[in-house]
């Protein structure tokens, strides 16, 4: 479980910076958290052998912060022979990174649905309006919910999440998995049926909060993050798109500015040849060519996505990612382990487990 105090902190942390595509993940339980001696930016991970592989970038209140983050993490790694490996990291950090002694490669694309222009004008759209016109005229109506949730909603999310899983595994680390603790912490965008059952839902995790602001400064852009997609097998061929397209009209009626579907794996990736092995024969289990497809219908805009490493590192680092990502966590981590160490005043102390 997270500690109460350091939820209280992070809840602060992001009132003034604002969500990032990952932030909404912090809460799973299973990730380490290792905030800067100033307490004002934050980097999560999960431990693998001697790797700390770091979801995304830091976040912090200044470009400052962060970047004091980094460097007392990658320190702190060094002083505990770990080795730094950050995944889903954009390209505003890499300058910082590279300066560090790390290196990196493109690893996929995050698509991002630009709010503020999205449209179903014009005959490029026109199959997505007949089907959302098609749902309309069979009785499907779509509504955001916001927590608190009763029980007997959170049952009917976890029956449709338990349907949509099968005999499947949650993944983890990178993305969301179902828990109602989880799930009660988003709003839910769903889709009703005739009978009036919810059929599909959306997990969406963002800015759904004002962002504490100076008058003098430039707006805020407002985000808004697809979590988890679950739908029955009852649902008709469509539900997801017909899912999306209410989202992100709901989202532009209520000032958002984009929607990030997330990322879409070895999407245009680098060169390397454990890069290329992988899209190669990861493409028959895992269809990344499939998923960049569906989310490119929606005419987002793709941002590149890396993976930075140590130099010589890469192989298993890839091997151990995959482990992460497709395998759950067993237990839950405290944000700090004892044996870390925290960076004050030029000297180091030992953390206490949270």
């Amino acid at each position: 479980m997270i500690d109460i105090t350091q939820e209280k902190r992070l809840h602060h942390l992001l009132k003034s910076c604002g969500h990032t595509s990952h932030t909404h993940l912090y809460y799973l339980g299973d990730k380490e958290w290792f905030w800067d001696t100033e307490h004002e930016a934050l980097i999560v991970y999960r431990s693998v052998g001697k790797r700390r592989i770091v979801l995304g970038d830091p976040i912090g209140k200044s470009p400052e912060s962060t970047k004091r983050v980094v460097e007392q993490f990658i320190a702190d790694c060094h002083e505990n022979k770990r080795i730094p490996v950050f995944y889903q990291a954009k390209a505003a950090f890499l300058p910082l990174y590279e300066k560090l002694g790390l290196q990196f490669v493109k690893i996929g694309e995050e698509a991002q649905v630009d709010l503020s222009s999205f449209h179903l004008n014009g005959k490029h759209w026109l199959k997505l309006r007949n089907r959302i016109n098609k749902f309309l005229r069979n009785g499907y109506s779509f509504q955001v919910m916001l927590p608190p949730y009763s029980d007997p909603f959170l049952n009917r999310l976890q029956a449709i999440s338990d349907e949509w899983l099968s005999d499947r595994k949650e993944k983890s680390f990178s993305v969301g998995s179902f828990s109602p603790d989880y799930v009660s912490r988003f709003p839910v965008a769903v889709l009703v049926g005739p009978d009036g059952n919810y059929e599909a839902f959306v997990s969406i995790a963002g800015d759904h909060y004002p962002l504490q602001a100076a008058q003098d400064e430039a707006p805020v852009c407002r985000k808004l993050t697809v979590d988890l997609m679950r739908y029955t097998k009852a649902c008709p061929h469509g539900t997801m798109d017909v899912l999306f397209i209410s989202l992100f009209k709901w989202a532009q009626e209520n000032k958002y500015d984009f929607c990030s579907l997330g990322m879409a794996p070895l999407a245009n990736a680098g060169d390397l040849l454990i890069v290329k092995l992988l899209y190669k024969y990861g493409n028959k289990l895992y269809n990344f060519k499939g998923l960049y497809d569906y989310k490119n219908k929606f005419a987002p805009k793709w941002e590149d996505v890396y993976l930075v490493y140590q130099p010589a590192t890469i192989s298993i680092t890839a091997m151990l990612l995959a482990f992460i990502i497709h395998r759950p966590c067993t237990k839950q981590l405290s944000q700090d382990k004892s044996t870390s160490k925290l960076f004050m005043n030029g000297s180091s102390i030992s953390r206490k487990r949270a």
